[in-house]
């Protein structure tokens, strides 16, 4: 079932309060019934909150008819929702229901003085209504929040009801999760399906999905964060800065690939075919030395400059091996040790992680990890890969904890954040020249908009900002669809969140 978290812009770190309620959707012939107050002109799904030991199916029960005066039957329920506003947690349960019968009307003082109402309205004219929710932002917090968990609500009833595309997109995969932030800084989650379908572990919050190539954009965060420090500079040849191993050209001789070039996949290095896929976790750990040497199935071809760097854009994973080995020799410390210490620690992450075979025993004994399934469906064995190359697609999160990284350069480019510099915000969203839609670990899509997304053996994922508006949307699912976002329906489910 598909839970939907709201996260007030007003909330309080951790909720102290609770409240619990049951609402109905309830429709014939196109319409749907709600409530209309009169004199404010408020309309609601009808609905209320729970009474000490009652149940949720038994809730809306009675609520429907108080309010209507109509009896009806829960037919299912459909959605969780949970809204997080200052330090109250709501949740609200939601119904599919059919009228069976007539009953008695019973409102409150309150209700009645409100000059409530139920009122039947074509469908489309509610969603109508609700969707006006941002209109109501100045004049009345409670309203806006109200109106936009109805809207949601019946967004996920239409999608639901009628197989709508979201539905199918959902179905698609054995877990997803989703977050969006909007220009005003509120928060909205989505999740359903399964993290675990052999343990029946369902997708929660916290469940910790592959990040896959959007490791590439914490790396170059990373990068930018040593060239402030004064530990390398982006247009120096990377192998200034490599010790134990060195890029070299096709013809043996030491390349002057820059390190900008590795970021933006123009270094001249070209990944060999069917590279960088099935490593398991129960074989030998394979050296990252042994990567770039492609003396392993995993990557069968040495990392080498084959073209002149900055002529040709070529996606390389093994660039980025090259930019992980330059990261430790700068740093003497393992990469995924040096980007917990100086990003996932500053922000708080918790469920943030590069998974080196060390860190996935830690984290999978925790059971929040998403298991990995291939295109058919099936549990690919050892139910989560050995990745070496870290710095390319070893990286593991949430939506939300994703979405918080987003947040955190946005307002870096922007100039407000103390986790990076302005400038070097500025450098990663710099079309890299010849090339307009490649930024650094970053691909532009104009309209001040950038992507960054990831694709492997055991998920696919897509992360969405605009720098301008604020707005954030991540999609993450831990099954390799074997089609690209474009046609497994990640395209489409970012456009649904920030629409």
């Amino acid at each position: 079932m598909k839970t939907v978290e709201i996260l007030g812009s007003n909330r309080f770190e951790t909720y102290t309060k609770t409240r619990d309620g049951s609402r109905a959707v309830i429709v014939q012939d196109g319409k749907i019934l709600l409530t209309h107050e009169l004199n404010s002109g408020w309309w609601l799904l009808p609905g209320g909150g729970l009474e000490e030991g009652e149940t949720p199916e038994d809730c809306v029960i009675r609520e429907v008819e108080e309010e209507t005066g109509l009896i009806v039957r829960p037919l299912r329920q459909f959605l969780f929702m949970h809204e997080y506003y200052e330090e109250y947690c709501y949740t609200g349960y939601y119904f599919i229901c059919e009228v069976t019968g007539k009953g008695q009307m019973n409102l409150t003082d309150a209700e009645a003085r409100r000059g409530l109402q139920p009122e039947w309205i074509p469908l489309q004219d509610a969603v109508g209504i609700f969707s006006k929710h941002e209109s109501y932002a100045d004049a009345s917090e409670e309203k806006r929040g109200s109106y936009q968990r109805e809207h949601m609500a019946l967004t996920e009833y239409m999608n639901f009801a009628t197989e709508g595309p979201e539905l199918g997109i959902y179905e698609r995969f054995p877990g997803i999760s989703c977050a969006y932030m909007d220009a005003a800084g509120r928060e909205i989650l989505k999740y359903d399906g399964a993290a675990d379908k052999e343990n029946c572990i369902p997708v929660d919050g916290n469940t910790v999905f592959p990040a896959c190539s959007i490791s590439k954009f914490v790396t170059a965060l990373i990068v930018m964060k040593l060239q402030e420090q004064g530990m390398l500079n982006i247009d120096e040849p990377v192998n200034r800065h490599l010790d134990q191993w060195k890029l070299l050209t096709a013809d043996g001789k030491e390349s002057d690939a820059t390190i900008r070039t590795l970021l933006s996949h123009t270094s001249g290095i070209i990944d060999g075919e069917e590279s960088f896929y099935g490593l398991r976790r129960d074989g030998i750990e394979t050296d990252l030395l042994d990567v770039l040497e492609g003396r392993t199935a995993y990557n069968k071809r040495k990392a080498v400059t084959e073209k002149q760097p900055g002529t040709e854009f070529e996606y390389s994973d093994a660039g980025y091996c090259v930019l992980q080995l330059m990261i430790q020799d700068i740093t003497h410390c393992r990469f995924e040790e040096t980007v917990s210490e100086k990003i996932f620690e500053p922000l708080h992450l918790k469920n943030t992680f590069f998974a080196s075979l060390q860190n996935l025993e830690i984290r999978e004994k925790k059971q929040n990890l998403a298991a990995g399934y291939d295109n058919e469906g099936s549990l690919i064995p050892c139910k989560y890969p050995q990745i070496p190359d870290l710095a390319a697609s070893g990286l593991w999160s949430t939506p939300n904890e994703l979405m918080m990284i987003a947040k955190e350069f946005i307002e870096a480019v922007n100039g407000r954040s103390s986790l990076l510099s302005k400038e070097s915000a500025g450098e990663m969203i710099k079309q890299a020249e010849n090339f307009s839609w490649v930024g650094l670990g970053l691909f532009l899509r104009g309209d001040d908009t950038l992507v960054s997304q990831g694709w492997g053996e055991n998920g696919q994922c897509m992360l969405k900002m605009n720098v301008v508006t604020g707005e954030i949307s991540v999609v993450m699912t831990n099954k390799d669809p074997g089609v690209d976002q474009s046609e497994s329906g990640l395209e489409d489910l970012i456009k649904t969140l920030d629409s």
